[in-house]
C-alpha cells in the first residue's frame, strides 16, 4: 500500500515542527537582539523547586530502570497536599494537562457525540482531542467584550448527544474567571448524561473570592473532572506532567487508558517533591500576582485596554493590529502570543515574567505604541 492511499482521518492536521523557542537563536541573529523574551507560553520565570532539582538529579541515576509501574504514589502525595478528603482513587495523572484533557476525551466522546465549548477559550486544544475522535464541536460563545460565561446558553445548546462541557476557568487567553455563582447554575441544570470538565490549570493564580470551589462537587460526587497542571505554579512545564480529580469511578474509568509505566521515573519524582514543597509554589504565585499588578498599572499609563487577569499572563489590547504589533516585538526580541487565530484581531497575551522582564516588555510596547 503507497502512502498516499492510506485512510487518512480529515481532522488530524499536519503537526507544527518548530516552535517559538526553537526560532530564539534565530531571533537573536537575524534582528541583532542579544537576548529574546519568552512570553508567549504562560511558564513561571522563578523555575521549579530546589528539592524538585535535587529530586529530579537523584532519579537521573537510575534511568537505567523502568520507573513505579504505576502513579500511586504521585497521587498519594497530590492527595496528602490538597487534603480535604481527597483519595488517591479521585485522581489519574496524564502526561500535561493537555493529556489529562485528551484522556477525558478518549473516554468519553466517540463519533457523533458533541463537546460543548465557549470561545475565546483554549478552542485549540479541546477541538484537537474531539474531531479526531468523530466528535461534534458546539461553540456557544462568551459574552461579547466583558467574557463572561453563559451558562444558560450553554444549558441550551444541550442536546441527547452532548457529551462534554468544556469549562476553561481561568479562561485563556482572556484570564477571566467563571463566579461560583455561575458554575452553580451550570451544574443544577446538568443532565445526568453530561460531563463537565473544569480546566483549571490556573487555578492557583486566582485570588477572587467568587471563584468556584469545583473541588466540591467531584467530592460530593458530580460529573464533573477537574484538569490541573505542574507546567504554571509549579514550573514544571518541561517534564509534562498533569492530573485529573473527579469522583473514583470516573477517575478510574479514565485511568483505565493508561499504559503500564504510563509516567516517567522523573516525572513522578519531580512531581511528589513539587507536592511537599508548598511554601515555594506560595512564593511564586505572590510574586507573579504582584508583577501583574506592576504590568497593569504601566497598561494604565500607556492607556491600553486589558482584561484584570486571575492567571500568570494578561490580554491586551491595541489598535495596532496584533500580527503587526507580534512583528514588531519579535524584532525586538520579545515573544508573545497574538491571538488573531480565534477571531481578536487586536489583542495579545502576554506572560508574567520576572520584574527585568516585564520591564523590558513594557518599554518595548511603548515604544512601538509611541
Amino acid at each position: 500500500m503507497r502512502a498516499d492511499t492510506l485512510p487518512i482521518n480529515p481532522h488530524i492536521q499536519p503537526f507544527a515542527r518548530a516552535g517559538e523557542r526553537d526560532a530564539m537563536p534565530a531571533i537573536r541573529q537575524q534582528y541583532g537582539v542579544e537576548r529574546v523574551y519568552a512570553l508567549a507560553n504562560n511558564e513561571n520565570p522563578l523555575g521549579p523547586s530546589p528539592r524538585v532539582v535535587e529530586a529530579v538529579a537523584q532519579a537521573a541515576t537510575e534511568l537505567n530502570a523502568y520507573p513505579a509501574w504505576s502513579d500511586i504514589g504521585l497521587r498519594r502525595a497530590i492527595a496528602d497536599c490538597v487534603g480535604r478528603g481527597l483519595t488517591a482513587e479521585h485522581i489519574y495523572t496524564g502526561c500535561s494537562g493537555y493529556e489529562a484533557l485528551e484522556m477525558i476525551a478518549r473516554a468519553f466522546l466517540g463519533a457523533g457525540d458533541e463537546l460543548i465549548l465557549s470561545s475565546p477559550t483554549f478552542s485549540g486544544a479541546y477541538q484537537k482531542v474531539a474531531l479526531p475522535l468523530g466528535a461534534r464541536v458546539i461553540d456557544v460563545p462568551l459574552e461579547a467584550e466583558t467574557y463572561r460565561y453563559r451558562p444558560k446558553a450553554v444549558l441550551a445548546a444541550v442536546t441527547k448527544k452532548t457529551r462534554l462541557i468544556m469549562v476553561c476557568n481561568p479562561n485563556n487567553p482572556t484570564g477571566t474567571i467563571i463566579t461560583a455563582e455561575t458554575m452553580d447554575e451550570l451544574m443544577r441544570g446538568l443532565p445526568e448524561h453530561v460531563l463537565v470538565v473544569a480546566d483549571e490549570v490556573y487555578h492557583h493564580f486566582v485570588a477572587d473570592a467568587a471563584y468556584p470551589d469545583s473541588l466540591q462537587y467531584a467530592l460530593d460526587g458530580a460529573n464533573l473532572v477537574i484538569v490541573h497542571s505542574f507546567s504554571k505554579a509549579y514550573a514544571l512545564a518541561g517534564l509534562r506532567l498533569g492530573y485529573g480529580i473527579a469522583k473514583p469511578a470516573i477517575a478510574n474509568y479514565i485511568a483505565g487508558l493508561q499504559r503500564g509505566f504510563h509516567q516517567n521515573r522523573l516525572a513522578l519524582a519531580a512531581g511528589i517533591a513539587a507536592c511537599q514543597d508548598q511554601a515555594h509554589l506560595l512564593r511564586a504565585v505572590e510574586f507573579l500576582r504582584g508583577e501583574a499588578r506592576w504590568i497593569c498599572e504601566q497598561l494604565d499609563q500607556l492607556d491600553v485596554r486589558y482584561w484584570p487577569p486571575a492567571a500568570n499572563f494578561i490580554m491586551f489590547e491595541t489598535k495596532i493590529p496584533a500580527d503587526d504589533l507580534n512583528q514588531m516585538m519579535r524584532e525586538r526580541g520579545f515573544l508573545l502570543r497574538p491571538q488573531t487565530r480565534i477571531g481578536l484581531p487586536y489583542c495579545m497575551r502576554v506572560s508574567l515574567g520576572t520584574r527585568a522582564m516585564n520591564r523590558a516588555f513594557v518599554e518595548a510596547l511603548a515604544q512601538r505604541l509611541g
